[in-house]
C-alpha cells in the first residue's frame, strides 16, 4: 500500500512539475525529421513498405507535436487534448507497421472498404448510383477492415515482449477518448462545475502540460523505433521518449485528483495522515497471526474514515469489495515486512554455531 502511494505521489509531481528541454528537443526533431524523410516516396507502388508508412507517421507526429505545443501556449486545452490523442493513435499506428509485414496491404484493403461510404455524397446528391460506386470501388481490390488501435498496440508489444503501447492505449488514449472526443456522460458533464451551475467552458479534466508531454512522448518513441531498424543511433529518442512519457498525467488520475481535493480539506488530509501513522504503528508492533482481528479492524476503521471524509458518490456495493482488497494487500504486506525483519535474527544463530 505504502508503495502505491509513493508511486502515485511520485507520477502527480512529475506531471506537474516543469520539465525544461528545449535543446535536447530541438535535436530529437532535427534528428526525427532527417530519419523519416532522408529517402524519397518509392514511385513503384509495390516497392512500398511498412517503413515507409512508418516515416510517414512520424512526419505526422512531428508535425502534430508542434500543434499541440501552439494549443497550449495559447491555452487551447481542447484543442491540445484531442491533438495528443491524434499523436497516441498516429505513433502506434506507425510502430504497427514497423512489425507487421502485411502492414501495408491491410491498410489499403482497409481504404477500400471505407472508400464507398466517402464517395457517398456523390450519391445522396444524385450524381452516381450508389451500385456503380460500389462496382468501382471493388475493382481496386478486396476490402478489409483494418485493426482497431487496442488490437495494434497488442501486437505491437507481442512483437517487442514488452508492454508500452499498451499502457499508452489504456492509460491515455481510452481516457482521452471517453473525456475529450467523445459525446459521453463524463463529457457532457465537464459543462457543470463543482457548484452545479452550468457553463459554456469545460471544467479543466487534463493537466495543462499533459499533451505536451505526450506528443513529445510519441515523437520519441516512434522515432526510437525507427532509428533501430534502420540501424541509426536511438539513444537521443529512447532518453527523450522516457523523459517524458513518464512526466504523462492520465487525465482519470488528474480528475480524481481534483475530486479529493475539493473535498479534503487540509486538515482533514493531515488528520488522515496521523491515524495512518498510528495504525502503521500498530501493525509494526504486531507480528502475523497475533491479534489479526485487531489488526484487520484498525485498517477497516481507517479505510471507512477517509471514504467518509470523502464523501464518494458511488453506493457501498461499489465501495466494499476495493475496501477489502486493500485490507488484504495491506495486512500481507505488514506481514512479508516483518518475516524479512525478522530472518537475520533468525539465522544469525545457526551461521554463529
Amino acid at each position: 500500500m505504502k508503495h502505491a502511494i509513493l508511486t502515485i505521489g511520485r507520477t502527480v509531481l512529475r506531471g506537474t512539475l516543469p520539465y525544461p528541454d528545449v535543446l535536447r528537443r530541438v535535436r530529437v526533431r532535427r534528428s526525427a525529421r532527417d530519419l523519416a524523410a532522408r529517402d524519397p516516396w518509392p514511385q513503384d507502388d509495390t516497392a512500398v513498405t511498412g517503413l515507409d508508412f512508418a516515416q510517414l507517421a512520424l512526419l505526422r507526429v512531428l508535425s502534430l507535436q508542434q500543434e499541440t505545443r501552439r494549443a497550449v501556449r495559447s491555452r487551447q486545452r481542447e484543442a491540445a487534448a484531442l491533438l495528443a490523442r491524434v499523436s497516441i493513435e498516429t505513433c502506434i499506428v506507425g510502430l504497427w507497421c514497423l512489425h507487421n509485414p502485411d502492414a501495408v496491404s491491410k491498410l489499403r484493403a482497409a481504404e477500400i472498404k471505407t472508400m464507398p461510404a466517402m464517395l457517398a455524397f456523390l450519391s445522396s446528391a444524385g450524381l452516381i448510383p450508389d451500385t456503380l460506386i460500389r462496382q468501382a470501388v471493388r475493382t481496386l481490390g478486396e476490402p478489409e477492415k483494418l485493426l482497431d488501435v487496442r488490437s495494434m498496440a497488442a501486437q505491437i508489444d507481442a512483437a517487442t515482449s514488452g508492454s508500452l503501447a499498451v499502457a499508452l492505449y489504456d492509460g491515455v488514449y481510452r481516457h482521452a477518448s471517453h473525456y475529450f472526443t467523445h459525446a459521453t456522460s463524463s463529457s457532457l458533464l465537464r459543462h457543470v462545475t463543482s457548484g452545479h451551475r452550468r457553463t459554456v467552458r469545460p471544467v479543466k479534466s487534463w493537466a495543462r502540460r499533459a499533451p505536451v508531454r505526450l506528443a513529445d512522448a510519441c515523437v520519441g518513441l516512434l522515432a526510437g523505433a525507427i532509428a533501430e531498424r534502420v540501424s541509426a543511433p536511438a539513444a537521443l529518442f529512447v532518453r527523450y521518449a522516457e523523459g517524458h512519457a513518464w512526466r504523462v498525467l492520465p487525465p482519470m488520475l488528474f480528475t480524481m485528483g481534483k475530486g479529493v481535493a475539493r473535498r479534503i480539506s487540509i486538515a482533514d488530509a493531515l488528520q488522515i495522515v496521523k491515524r495512518a501513522q498510528e495504525v502503521r504503528a500498530y501493525l509494526a508492533s504486531a507480528g502475523p497471526g497475533e491479534a489479526s482481528q485487531d489488526r484487520e479492524t484498525h485498517l477497516r476503521d481507517l479505510y471507512e474514515e477517509l471514504i467518509l471524509r470523502l464523501d464518494l458518490d458511488a453506493p457501498r456495493e461499489a465501495i466494499q469489495p476495493i475496501i477489502d482488497h486493500f485490507v488484504v494487500m495491506v495486512l500481507a504486506e505488514w506481514d512479508t515486512d516483518f518475516a524479512n525483519r525478522a530472518s537475520p535474527a533468525l539465522v544469525a544463530p545457526a551461521n554463529e554455531t
